[in-house]
């Protein structure tokens, strides 16, 4: 049996019937298929996959290891339904270390940016700032639905389905986020979408474009849209809110991923060095 014909199994048996983001493991086999979809699933070595993974880690060290990891998956799901003997020849490959991403806006970026988008064509103002304000991952603004919003509660709830960790995710609405909602409820019409894309029935698509040309107007490099989701986050560590009450705010499930924002949670330590520059100085 080939590496390809354990693909196949594998996306037709298991990820487009259990998995929500299949689109992955198809991005995945489109990009890297042409590399294994001949080669026998027997013949695939640890060193064979370590070759590989330094060779794209080349161009890209997190393309490297997301796709090191794909094609683990691949090859643990058939060992589980007896497809494949093992072992899984991506174990104890060594994997290249992705830096977890850090940015945000910056106060002065913050500013202009704000400026700026104030200015911007009412869609793209109104889903950045829902961005911004909510802490929600791109994917879920895009897609938000009117049933989804309680006004008089002041929550948006994101269904299970749609949601990264599996389980339905209660987003609590500032009054500033209400006003946009209450904005874009005038001017959308029947449409069931918060953003209604431009055919019917379908949501809004990433709006890559007009993203880029806001960046270009507020003079702010390298930031992405998820970018909104960590600056809300920045700014409730900075402003001291607890590890906990972030990842809850922005839906954790695993509290590791909260911990990118424990280097901003300064208020004790900066309290702590000033005393103890007090007690220096007598």
């Amino acid at each position: 049996m080939t590496v390809g014909h354990l693909f196949e199994q594998y996306f037709n048996r298991h990820v487009r019937s259990r998995l929500r983001n299949w689109r992955n493991a198809h991005y995945f086999w489109r990009v890297h298929g042409g590399r294994w979809a001949g080669v026998p699933a027997a013949s695939v070595s640890r060193l064979d996959v370590q070759a590989w993974c330094d060779e794209l880690a080349a161009r890209s060290p997190s393309a490297s290891t997301r796709a090191v990891d794909q094609l683990s998956a691949v090859f643990g799901w058939a060992i589980r339904r007896g497809l494949f003997g093992g072992p899984n020849p991506c174990a104890g490959v060594e994997k290249h270390k992705i830096a977890a991403r850090e940015r945000f806006l910056l106060p002065g970026e913050l500013r202009r940016f704000c400026a700026v988008l104030d200015g911007e064509e009412p869609t793209l103002r109104d889903f950045v700032w829902l961005s911004l304000l909510t802490g929600a991952r791109r994917s879920n603004v895009l897609s938000m639905r009117w049933e989804e919003i309680d006004v008089d509660l002041a929550v948006w709830r994101i269904p299970a389905e749609k949601f990264k960790n599996g389980s339905s995710h209660l987003v609590p609405l500032c009054p500033d986020a209400l006003a946009v909602l209450a904005r874009r409820k005038e001017t959308v019409g029947p449409s069931p979408y918060v953003f209604p894309g431009r055919r019917p029935g379908q949501h809004l698509k990433e709006p890559k474009r007009a993203w880029q040309r806001l960046l270009r107007r507020a003079e702010i490099g390298d930031l992405r849209i998820h970018d909104l989701r960590r600056t809300l986050g920045s700014y409730m560590a900075i402003q001291g809110e607890s590890l906990t009450v972030i990842g809850q705010a922005l839906g954790h499930k695993d509290p590791r991923s909260t911990m990118v924002y424990a280097r901003l949670h300064l208020g004790a330590v900066r309290h702590a060095m000033e005393r103890a520059v007090g007690s220096m100085r007598g």
